[in-house]
């Protein structure tokens, strides 16, 4: 089987780089070092439905990054620091926190967070036109701040839900920001020409993973016939029985360009899927969320088996379960043997516990 890969297929910057390689490798740190702030994340904040919406919770898990369920379950501690990032915040439970005295990494997707600015400050000459899937995380996130004629609709159902729920204000819609922006023209095209007595308007709110040069969205829909030729099937790494809107605008996109789209989530399903089709070209496509089943595939890919089943290995519960183990008493260790080390390291992260941030008496030295 012959595979074929996006040049810019992959995540988008801001996860890259605030989350993936900021945020979570300093979660982990900070864990075992006694002279940080423990910082949370909160499993409501982030997921939905069990799991199936939002971020890949085994994946999260895996990483040894600390997490609560709910806001319930925060330790009561001032050496704490909770975590709004991705997603944004369950809005009234982030400011019960702030209330309660919670210090707060307020490090959202910057694009989502424009769109709880949007509903903080809403107008109410306009009634607001959310597009957005029922059961996405910002619905139940954003839930406080939502006007009583707010109209929440998706592509299958726009026509239906607006004729039902208009009023007679001008619309305004705001999409989501992942959505297409052709879904999102189509709509607004609808609006104007079924209520053309008021003035509607449209928020840009696209991300750019939807609308930039580096965007797998528009290297898709820029895919030529050469390219494409002899390519039926595009297969989607993903998580199993997981849904998101990143993850149905990929698959739409492909489905326009002609392909199949086939979502797979284990090196196994992979390798099954290469048996019954040895002879095809297929077009690998990598999900915008990480999870469990990409590093593997892409290993494969890459190298062949033996690094494959190597990473599969890695990525396992139990080897997991041991690397953090190992990970958590090294640094312990290391923090106990060097401990000027482990102070500077707190320090640097912004994370250094108030007892020590207040005390400036003590020489560095005297820590060891």
């Amino acid at each position: 089987m012959e595979v074929v890969l996006l040049e810019k297929d992959g995540r988008c910057l801001w996860l890259e780089n605030k989350v993936l390689n900021d945020i979570l490798p300093k979660a982990i740190k900070s864990a075992a070092n006694p002279f940080a702030k423990k910082l949370y994340l909160i499993i409501d904040w982030i997921s939905n439905d069990y799991g199936k919406v939002g971020v890949d919770l085994k994946w999260l898990r895996g990483l040894g990054v600390p997490t609560v369920r709910n806001i319930s379950e925060l330790p009561h501690s001032k050496n704490i620091k909770v975590v709004n990032t991705g997603y944004d915040s369950i809005y009234n439970e982030e400011k019960l926190l702030s209330k309660k005295g919670y210090d707060i990494l307020d490090k959202p997707c910057p694009y989502i967070r424009r769109i709880r600015d949007i509903f903080e400050s809403n107008d109410d000459q306009f009634q607001y036109v959310l597009l957005c899937e029922p059961n996405h995380i910002i619905i139940k996130n954003f839930a406080t701040l939502f006007p009583d004629d707010l109209i929440v609709l998706q592509m299958e159902n726009y026509k239906e839900i607006l004729e039902k729920n208009a009023n007679s204000k001008p619309k305004r819609l705001v999409p989501y920001v992942t959505f297409l922006r052709s879904d999102v023209s189509e709509i607004m095209s609808y609006i104007n020409n079924n209520f053309p007595e008021t003035e509607n308007d449209l928020i840009e709110t696209s991300c750019l993973w939807i609308k930039s040069k580096a965007s797998p969205i528009i290297e898709i829909e820029k895919l030529s016939k050469l390219v494409l030729k002899s390519i039926s099937d595009a297969v989607l790494i993903t998580t199993a029985n997981s849904t998101n809107k990143s993850l149905i605008s990929l698959e739409k996109s492909l489905q326009k360009k002609g392909l199949r789209v086939v979502q797979i989530s284990s090196l196994w399903s992979f390798l099954n899927y290469k048996i019954k089709h040895e002879n095809k070209r297929v077009l690998v496509v990598r999900s915008p969320i990480p999870n469990n089943a990409e590093g593997a595939i892409m290993k494969y890919i890459q190298g062949g088996i033996f690094l494959g089943l190597l990473e599969l290995i890695k990525r396992s519960y139990i080897v997991k379960k041991i690397k953090m183990s190992s990970l958590f008493f090294f640094f312990k260790l290391r923090y106990c043997v060097l401990k000027s080390s482990a102070y500077l390291e707190a320090k640097e992260m912004g994370l250094l516990r108030d007892e020590y941030a207040s005390d400036k008496t003590i020489p560095l030295k005297q820590i060891d």
